[in-house]
C-alpha cells in the first residue's frame, strides 16, 4: 500500500518537473527570439546612423572646400586691391635708367599719335560735310483707308406757317440727318464730302434735283450733298435733306450714307 503511494507520488512529481522544464524551454525560445530581433533592429539602426553620418562628413567637407575656395579668392582679390593702392609694389624696374628708358618710350608713342591726330584734323577740314537732305513726309491717304460713322440719326422735320394748321396734319418736308465721324489718322484732314440717299417705302430714291455722282464706271443716285472740314478728330455732323411731295409717303425709310460709292452707314426712319 505504501509503496502504490510511493509511485504516485513520483509520478506527480515526475509530470510537474517536466511541465516546468517545457515553460522553461518556451521562456527561453522566447527570449532567444525577442534578442534576435532586437539584434537585427540593432543592426539596421546601426546602418542608418552610419549613412546619416557619412551624408554629413560629405556635406561638411563640400561645405568646407567651397569655404576655402571663397577664402582664397578673397584673399587674391584683397592681394591685388593692395598692389593697386601701393604702386610701389609693381616697380619691376632694376635701376633708374630702365624706368627713364620706359617713360621716353611712352612719350614718343604720345608725340606720334598727336601727330597723326593733326594729319587726321587737317584731312577732315579739307573733306565737305555730307548734306542729308530731310524727308518730306506728305499727308497721303491711304487707299484702303476708310471712314467710320457711328450715331447716325434720322428726323422728320415739319414746317408750320399756319397756326390752325394741326401739326399732327402737316406732313414732313425734310429729314434731319445726322452722324459721327470717327477719329482716323490715315485719312488727310481738309473738306470732305459725303452723299446721303433717302429711299422711300416704294423703294424710290428721294431727290430734288436728281442728284447723280459717277465714279470708276459706278453711278450712284443721291438726296443730298453733305459737305464738312475733317481735321482727324472726332467730328459730328448734321444735314437737312429736302423731300419731294410725291414720294412722301407714309412708312419705312432707308437712310444711306455714302463716302464716294462706298456705303458706310445705314439706319431706318419710320414716318407714321
Amino acid at each position: 500500500m505504501s509503496s502504490k503511494r510511493n509511485n504516485n507520488n513520483y509520478k506527480i512529481a515526475l509530470l510537474l518537473l517536466s511541465f516546468f522544464l517545457l515553460i522553461v524551454l518556451f521562456k527561453s525560445y522566447k527570449d532567444n527570439k525577442s534578442a534576435k530581433e532586437l539584434q537585427d533592429t540593432l543592426k539596421q539602426e546601426t546602418l542608418i546612423t552610419q549613412n546619416q553620418l557619412s551624408e554629413i562628413l560629405a556635406k561638411y567637407d563640400s561645405v568646407s572646400n567651397l569655404y576655402n575656395n571663397f577664402e582664397e579668392s578673397f584673399q587674391d582679390l584683397s592681394s591685388k586691391v593692395t598692389d593697386l593702392k601701393d604702386p610701389k609694389k609693381n616697380v619691376k624696374y632694376k635701376n633708374l635708367a630702365e624706368l627713364n628708358k620706359e617713360i621716353n618710350q611712352i612719350k614718343d608713342s604720345i608725340k606720334l599719335l598727336k601727330d597723326k591726330l593733326k594729319q587726321i584734323e587737317k584731312l577732315r577740314i579739307l573733306i565737305k560735310p555730307e548734306i542729308k537732305t530731310p524727308k518730306i513726309t506728305e499727308n497721303i491717304t491711304l487707299k484702303d483707308a476708310k471712314f467710320e460713322v457711328t450715331n447716325l440719326q434720322v428726323k422728320g422735320v415739319k414746317f408750320l406757317t399756319d397756326n390752325k394748321t394741326p401739326n399732327k396734319v402737316k406732313p414732313i418736308e425734310q429729314i434731319r440727318v445726322c452722324f459721327t465721324v470717327d477719329k482716323n489718322k490715315s485719312i488727310s484732314s481738309g473738306e470732305k464730302e459725303f452723299f446721303v440717299q433717302v429711299v422711300n417705302p416704294k423703294n424710290e430714291i428721294v431727290s430734288m434735283e436728281e442728284l447723280i455722282f459717277e465714279n470708276n464706271a459706278t453711278t450712284l443716285k443721291y438726296s443730298k450733298l453733305v459737305k464738312f472740314e475733317y481735321q482727324q478728330q472726332i467730328t459730328d455732323v448734321c444735314s437737312y435733306v429736302d423731300l419731294e411731295k410725291n414720294k412722301t409717303v407714309k412708312g419705312r425709310y432707308i437712310v444711306n450714307l455714302y463716302s464716294g460709292t462706298t456705303k458706310i452707314s445705314s439706319t431706318i426712319f419710320n414716318y407714321n
